[in-house]
């Protein structure tokens, strides 16, 4: 009995995905269904679960957070929050250097550079 009870304890503990990792893959779906704001709930849960764990980060979890910022900076990059996206996409970053985070940041300045114009417009018409 012992020698069938330990393999299957091991694939169970070895198969189950952490809290982070579901709320990662929740917010992947919210945001497939246009549900941006409930993505967002669930990249920061993400963010805060790993950011509140001590001790040493492995790499796994360092991956998993910057991913979490990654998308948090284009959900809200999608909401047009360009500011807050430019701060989450360069957390990311920070964490893991890669050229798709770096092209995020590029994709976000480049429209906080052309923001202002549309802007201007809107807030004459607000006066």
């Amino acid at each position: 009995m012992k020698q069938y009870l330990y393999p299957i304890l091991l694939l169970l503990f070895l198969g189950c995905k952490g809290e982070a990792e579901l709320a990662m893959e929740r917010g992947i779906q919210y945001y497939e269904w246009e549900k941006i704001e409930k993505a967002i709930l669930e990249f920061k849960y993400v963010i805060h679960i790993l950011s509140a764990e001590t001790g040493k980060t492995h790499y796994k979890q360092i991956q998993l957070l910057s991913r979490a910022y990654h998308n948090l900076a284009v959900a809200y990059a999608k909401k047009t929050w360009y500011k807050d996206a430019l701060k989450e996409a360069e957390k990311a970053f920070e964490l893991i250097p890669t050229d798709n985070n770096r092209k995020v940041i590029d994709l976000i300045q480049n429209k906080l550079l052309s923001k202002p114009e549309s802007l201007s417009s809107s807030e004459s018409a607000n006066r």
